[in-house]
């Protein structure tokens, strides 16, 4: 691909708002390969993305659309805003020697450990939906944040609760940050699919432990936990990476098997 965009779909979504006005509900349905820009999206009443379907999208599709099944799926890419300068040439697709392009270019990946939604918050540059997000046809809220730790185990537990009017999928993820960590804000260490009537609420509990909050030290040539090195951990609980209404900092006794 030259770029993100998907021309076909901003052209035809704006004839469709120019002739009909806000009367005419519009929904993008695209298959993609990755990350893409969506600067048709205040066109649109609705987007939904389908990275590689299977043989019975049409049906799934069909049920989405009327009603009968709710979206359960979230963005396992962070769609970038139109303009976003995440590489420069020289990274991508790369350069020769005189600074232009030629048959043999080399790119260079020299972003280390800020790939993807890692380098949008590592840089404070927002995505246009950020990694992890994604809508249903109701809404949840995350509560009551609990997180014990003892010998280098950590159960995160907390509530959601269906708070709309439709039963629907929340996908509450768990993301852990620590100083050593840097410049990697935080990452995603945990996910959990929950079914959820309207007004009913369940009790969800992870399970992390010291690969969850370990980092290779090239010095040491081996994983380090960052209970080793004294630093404290941050767990971070909500909808997407970007969206985390619950957090706890905790530390804990170190196991006796360090992080080979």
């Amino acid at each position: 691909r030259q770029n993100l965009s998907l021309p076909e779909a901003g052209r035809l979504a704006k004839a469709l708002r120019d002739e009909n006005g806000e009367g005419l509900k519009i929904v993008v349905m695209a298959s993609v390969p990755g990350a893409i820009t969506t600067e048709w999206i205040d066109d649109i009443d609705a987007a939904l993305l389908l990275f590689g379907p299977g043989e019975q999208v049409g049906a799934a599709l069909a049920q989405l659309l009327a009603g009968d099944a709710s979206p359960g799926g979230r963005l396992p890419v962070s769609l970038p805003k139109v303009g976003e300068e995440r590489f420069t040439k020289w990274q991508y697709p790369g350069l020769c020697k005189d600074n232009s392009w030629c048959k043999h270019m080399i790119a260079n990946f020299s972003e280390g450990t800020l790939v993807g939604y890692k380098w949008n918050i590592a840089k404070n540059v927002p995505s246009a939906f950020p990694f992890g997000y994604g809508l249903t046809y109701t809404n949840f809220e995350f509560k009551d944040l609990k997180v014990e730790c003892d010998s280098g185990v950590a159960t995160v537990a907390f509530k959601v609760a269906n708070v709309g009017v439709r039963k629907g999928v929340a996908v509450p993820q768990a993301y852990v940050g620590f100083e050593s960590l840097k410049p990697v804000v935080r990452q995603l260490r945990g996910f959990r699919k929950v079914e959820l009537a309207a007004g009913h609420t369940a009790d969800v509990a992870m399970v992390l432990d010291e690969k969850d909050w370990s980092f290779f030290d090239e010095d040491k040539d081996r994983w380090v936990s960052a209970l080793e090195v004294g630093d404290n951990i941050t767990v971070s609980v909500g909808s997407s990476s970007v969206d985390l209404p619950l957090a706890s900092t905790f530390s804990c006794k170190l196991a006796t098997a360090l992080v080979k």
